[in-house]
């Protein structure tokens, strides 16, 4: 018999086999954990890729219309970096657009000589968009003997190898001088943007010319015209050189004041009204030299002006309308309150639609006449709450 006994050998044979359906179960258990986290990683690895290959496609197709319409590489990095595409697109489709005028809406504040091409700019704008970094991955899966023993490798390591093995990984190369690009939408870009209600050329032009006929002592007023809208010019002296000055100097200032602000976007509409009707220097003013006209030198200064705020929506002040004019001769219409006890009188229930538009019509001139600058629509919208007023509780 040996040193140990039959009773002993057998014990240490179950033992054995005890441990040998452990370390089988072991196995069994981090093979599958090794299979799962590998799915895993390898999916998400393979959506990464074509989540960036998207984005690398849509930003070339981006890159390719931009350099079409002549924008340079250190303009195109900040509009697609900066999400200003759209804005560009819409500024290239204005009338009288240029290359010189696009790229200028991109201010490029740093790193101009930087050179660009379109793949190092593809890639760095796609440089966030990688594979998840697997060194030092470790992962528990509870009791490892085999791995305890250094009989087999980490179990991370063998989900990383399992990885790199069915998708590889791909290194990108990165230019890190892009990043002294640097910059945003211009001034000229942001006034293009603004979306507040500017001052319209229409309303330019009648400022520059009540503006010029105090400048050429011409008496000068402005009528409504119900039937287009607009306004026309009044004044006893049509045919005198003063007036024609008057009216040829508000057209120059008018397409300045145009480009200035519509085209160009050089100045806003505040700040174009205040250098062309009201500046301090001349030499930016295209406005004729002061002459001789009808035997009196003109030589008011352009300080001799009154500056009136024209960027902002004249008050529509409903209240304006219950003063009386000073002269009713002319007017056909009674006052709307009589008109209204007389409706009632004769048991009416209702406003007749055809007197309450003639008196719409009414109001709205003598708005325009107390706001000869103002819009008509604006007009029309302070006489129709008038009018409504009046009638409210009535009927």
């Amino acid at each position: 018999m040996g040193i140990f006994g039959s009773n002993t050998m057998s014990f240490l044979g179950g033992v054995a086999e005890g441990a040998s359906k452990e370390i089988a179960r072991q196995q069994s258990s981090i093979d599958s954990l090794i299979k799962d986290a590998s799915s895993v990683i390898m999916a998400d690895r393979l959506s990464t890729r074509k989540r960036r290959q998207t984005k690398m496609s849509d930003l070339g197709d981006k890159y390719n219309v931009l350099k079409n319409k002549g924008l340079g590489d250190t303009e195109i990095k900040l509009v697609l970096e900066q999400d200003m595409y759209s804005d560009i697109i819409k500024y290239s489709k204005l009338p009288g657009m240029t290359n010189t005028k696009l790229n200028a809406f991109v201010g490029v504040t740093s790193g101009s000589d930087v050179n660009i091409d379109k793949s190092s700019l593809l890639n760095y704008l796609t440089r966030d968009i990688v594979d998840t970094d697997l060194s030092n991955m470790q992962l528990n899966a509870g009791v490892d003997t085999l791995g305890a023993l250094g009989l087999r490798k980490p179990i991370g390591q063998t989900v990383t190898d399992n990885a790199n093995f069915a998708t590889p990984k791909k290194t990108i190369n990165i230019d890190d001088n892009l990043s002294k690009v640097s910059g945003s939408m211009s001034a000229i870009g942001q006034r293009a943007l603004d979306t507040r209600p500017k001052t319209s050329t229409a309303q330019f032009r009648r400022q520059a010319q009540s503006v010029l006929a105090k400048r050429y002592n011409v008496e000068l007023s402005f009528v409504l015209n119900v039937g287009t809208g607009g306004y026309d010019v009044q004044t006893p002296s049509t045919q005198s050189a003063a007036f024609q000055q008057v009216m040829k100097e508000a057209t120059i200032l008018t397409e300045k004041y145009d480009n200035m602000v519509f085209k160009d976007f050089s100045m806003d509409d505040s700040e174009a009204i205040k250098t062309l009707l009201y500046g301090d220097s001349q030499s930016e003013i295209p406005i004729i030299e002061d002459k001789i006209v009808n035997g009196n030198k003109v030589n008011k200064s352009y300080k001799d002006n009154k500056i009136e705020d024209l960027s902002k929506t004249p008050v529509l002040n409903v209240n304006r309308f219950k003063d009386k004019p000073k002269d009713t001769s002319n007017v056909v219409l009674p006052t709307i309150e009589n008109e209204i006890k007389k409706q009632l009188s004769l048991g009416a229930s209702k406003f007749p639609v055809d007197i309450k538009a003639k008196y719409i019509t009414f109001y709205t001139t003598e708005y325009i006449k107390k706001n000869p600058l103002a819009e008509f629509k604006d007009a029309r919208a302070a006489a129709i709450a008038f009018v409504r007023e009046q009638l409210e509780g009535k009927f």
